[in-house]
């Protein structure tokens, strides 16, 4: 059986649609689709009346925006609504998929309008006492734009031990890299995978083996070393290291290879990747947490925190500015707050409450304030520095130390609980001040590093501020 997820809570009147609501709605979506474990796919948001067009400018289109702003959690936007409506939304950035309700023909927004291109679903009749079963049945095409849910899976990290059994969609994050270490050291024995080129003095080179927690956890992060994550591929080789090409094609034309990562992807892919959950609740990002890892693991030009925390603060500093320049009677306090270990929901945090967030380029594209330093970033930030530190005092020979590692650790409540001190403990620091003056000289404007990060020249109050703001939430 496959289904879509949708979402309506009245919206059945004008009144129910503002952005504060658009943006409540979207976190009750995300919770009840995490908790039933639906794995990333659109999430069809109702209007469930005839808004007339001025009403979609004035209402619509501000409920959209808050569901856009605040959903995450590897669901996208989809739409419920008339013809027009679902236009209107799609073409304005705010959702990219469309269930439309062609069934209601009365409604003004279905009359002389086209179907949208990017419809999913068309409720077109409605099947009444289906089959004597006492219940109406509605008729709907199905375009197959977006791929149907064919399956539900928790997505909590994995329990203490490994569960080998190979219904690889039931099973849990740590388990499936478990199950791919399993299978890279079989593809290993027969002389497939895990080897690199040293070349020699003379012309003559050889080839080395590489330990499999290491070609593991670079397919992890294949989202930011082969697809670019949130900048560019060559970036990312740079300060991590460059992705195993050769490797991944073994795994992914390999015919077990290719159920794994099937199932895998839904944590590190980079179109509908979620975060993965520990013991405690925390959202972690696996492929953000593999690049980060490698990048304290490797010798590069880019110093290690530069993958983790330092760079994640760096995309926080231009959000602050970006959001000041937009509204220039902004609190710059108050701002950095929302802006630096939030949640999905960080459009609702006070100190952006009524601002400006999203806004058309010279070239008439869409920007907007990202959560690029938020609390799953800064959980993975502080969690590589520990996972790096034990990968790299361990034996190399063991094909199931990344699984292990893991494991141990996500399933400890005492080392999770210090997690974000360890971003502190790293540079020395042992409480919040320390670690302001730490930060600030490591990511000081001179830097030629931060300079590599920036996209721009961010002022030094703003750089400052995000420090300080940054130490205070990790000795919080």
């Amino acid at each position: 059986m496959k289904f879509f997820p949708i979402f309506q809570e009245y919206s059945t009147k004008l009144r129910h649609f503002t952005r504060e609501n658009g943006a409540r709605h979207a976190t009750l979506a995300r919770q009840a689709a995490q908790r039933l474990g639906i794995p990333g796919t659109y999430i069809y948001f109702a209007v469930d009346f005839d808004a007339t067009d001025p009403e979609v400018t004035s209402h619509i289109l501000p409920y959209f925006q808050g569901v856009r702003g605040s959903l995450g959690g590897g669901y996208k936007v989809g739409i419920y609504a008339s013809r027009n409506i679902c236009s209107r939304i799609i073409k304005a950035g705010y959702a990219g998929s469309a269930f439309v309700s062609d069934m209601s023909t009365g409604f003004s927004g279905n009359l002389g309008f086209p179907i949208p291109d990017d419809w999913n679903y068309d409720q077109f009749t409605e099947i009444s006492d289906y089959k004597g079963a006492g219940f109406d049945l509605d008729r709907v095409a199905y375009s197959g734009q977006a791929a149907a849910v064919d399956h539900v899976a928790p997505s909590s990290a994995g329990g203490a031990a490994p569960d080998t059994s190979i219904d690889y969609t039931k099973l849990a994050p740590i388990d499936l890299i478990w199950h791919l270490e399993k299978r890279f050291e079989e593809l290993r024995a027969s002389g497939k995978v895990g080897k690199d080129y040293v070349a020699g003095s003379h012309g003559a080179g050889t080839r080395i083996a590489v330990p499999t927690w290491r070609c593991i956890l670079n397919y992890l992060a294949k989202a930011y070393l082969r697809d670019g994550g949130s900048g560019s591929a060559v970036n990312w080789s740079v300060s991590a290291e460059s992705f195993r090409s050769a490797d991944a094609s073994v795994l992914e034309k390999d015919a077990v290879g290719k159920k794994i990562i099937a199932a895998l992807n839904r944590y590190i892919d980079n179109t509908w990747r979620q975060s993965m959950t520990d013991k405690t609740g925390e959202s972690v990002d696996l492929a953000h947490l593999a690049a980060t890892t490698l990048g304290y693991t490797n010798w590069n030009v880019i110093p290690d925190a530069w993958t983790g925390w330092a760079g994640d603060l760096a995309t926080a500093m231009e959000n602050i500015q970006k959001t000041l320049e937009w509204n220039p009677s902004a609190n710059l306090d108050q701002v950095a707050t929302a802006l630096i270990g939030q949640g999905n929901d960080y459009r609702q945090h006070p100190g952006l409450k009524g601002l400006v967030l999203d806004k058309k380029n010279d070239k008439g594209k869409w920007e907007s304030v990202g959560n690029n330093c938020n609390r799953d970033d800064l959980c993975c930030d502080g969690d590589a520095i520990v996972i790096a530190n034990t990968l790299e005092n361990g034996n190399d020979s063991n094909a199931h130390l990344l699984s292990a590692t893991l494991r141990e650790y996500y399933n400890n409540s005492s080392k999770l609980a210090n997690r974000f001190k360890q971003i502190g403990w790293s540079l020395g620091a042992n409480n919040s001040t320390e670690a302001y003056q730490k930060i600030s000289e490591y990511a000081d404007l001179d830097s030629a590093v931060l300079g590599w990060f920036l996209a721009g020249y961010v002022k030094e109050e703003i750089r400052l501020t995000a420090c300080r703001k940054l130490a205070e939430f990790i000795y919080r």
